[in-house]
């Protein structure tokens, strides 16, 4: 299929894209809160442009203290007067931001939108984090669901451990190569991702223990908690021109899907949110040149390929939440800004992010660089 024709139709733009790195530390994190890493780059972006309308932030387990706690990252962020409100949708979050800031700036309601998310998993006491990632229906845990998606769909351990020795790989190499480079800003003097720096090799993974009740998943081919915050700046042509804020990617659809049933669907959502998205924007898979799908569970981006029949190569390019982390509420967000560099950076076309959250649930947004 032919490539779109750029901005041939009323596409909203994204001028900036940044995300603080990924922490895993508890240790030296755990009294940090959401709200700093969200002000964060609040901050960074508003260095371009410090009149936008409207700021829209995710975040899963938000701090109580605050009613709304994208208003308080603003105050902190030194600019108390803007617009703003939080978004809670589990690991959709951080998109479903950026789906809203969308389409208010293509309804012509806003001229120019701050959208991200912002999580800080690791100031949780372990019995709050439990309770996030357990049914109350069924009292099963999200690692439950990885496992019936792997049994399900015949997907060993081998095949997971092999991804995530696969994906630590990926992350390390995309540090060598600096793909990172214009995406990241500095939190607390940190600079890069903590998780690939960590010594896991892949003896580790292949003798890690099981999870409780799971006969394929552990927590090293498994998603890690983490903390972190990531945002756009989105804008429509008007804007982006009157306000010489160069444009690096459009978005061109966006889709979200319920499965219903059982909240471990949400496992097998991402390929139909995907297909959904892809088809609104008048392409086909084939046309997408990388995919960035959140790898809950190993199981999850290993079906995902299966069922899209798209190859691991052009899945998570720089790693994904194994070598990285999911920093839950704000993992939309960030998978979004390393999509918009990682076209930029390998002069690419198309790229798709999607992300299941549970229950059942997923969702995906296409973008094109520009």
């Amino acid at each position: 299929m032919a490539r779109l024709k750029k901005n041939a139709t009323n596409h909203t733009l994204i001028v900036g894209a940044k995300r603080t790195p990924v922490l895993r530390a508890g240790r030296d994190w755990h009294n940090v809160s959401a709200i700093d890493l969200g002000a964060r780059v609040i901050k960074e972006l508003l260095r371009s442009y410090d009149n936008p309308n409207q700021v829209i932030m995710g975040t899963l387990a938000k701090p109580r203290e605050f009613l709304n706690p994208t208003k308080e990252a603003c105050v902190r962020a030194g600019y108390d007067k803007l617009n703003a409100f939080t978004v809670s949708k589990v690991c959709s979050s951080g998109l479903l931001s950026v789906m809203l800031g969308n389409a208010l700036v293509k309804s012509g309601e806003e001229n120019c939108v701050i959208a991200g998310g912002m999580e800080n998993l690791l100031n949780l006491p372990e019995q709050t984090m439990m309770s996030l990632l357990q049914d109350p229906r069924t009292n099963e845990m999200t690692w439950h669901a990885g496992n019936w998606c792997a049994t399900t769909y015949g997907i060993n351990r081998i095949d997971q451990d092999n991804w995530a020795v696969e994906s630590y790989r990926r992350a390390r190499e995309a540090y060598k190569r600096g793909a990172f480079k214009y995406e990241l800003v500095e939190f607390k003097v940190r600079e890069w991702d903590e998780e690939p720096f960590w010594k896991v090799d892949e003896n580790m993974i292949r003798n890690a223990e099981l999870m409780q009740g799971c006969t394929t998943i552990t927590a090293l081919n498994s998603s890690k908690n983490a903390g972190g915050a990531a945002a756009v700046m989105l804008t429509n042509k008007a804007t982006s021109k009157n306000h010489a804020l160069p444009p690096l990617a459009q978005i061109l659809s966006s889709a979200s899907v319920s499965l219903g049933g059982e909240m471990k669907n949400f496992t097998i959502a991402p390929p139909f949110a995907i297909n959904k998205a892809v088809e609104k924007a008048g392409l086909s898979l084939n046309d997408i040149d990388l995919y960035f799908i959140n790898t809950a569970f190993s199981s999850v981006t290993i079906h995902a390929s299966s069922a899209l029949g798209i190859p691991l190569e052009k899945i998570n390019v720089n790693g994904d939440a194994v070598s990285i982390g999911h920093p839950i509420g704000a993992t939309g967000a960030k998978l979004l800004v390393e999509a918009v560099w990682a076209l930029l950076n390998q002069g690419k076309h198309y790229a798709i992010i999607s992300l299941c959250n549970a229950p059942a649930e997923a969702i995906a947004m296409v973008i094109e660089s520009l």
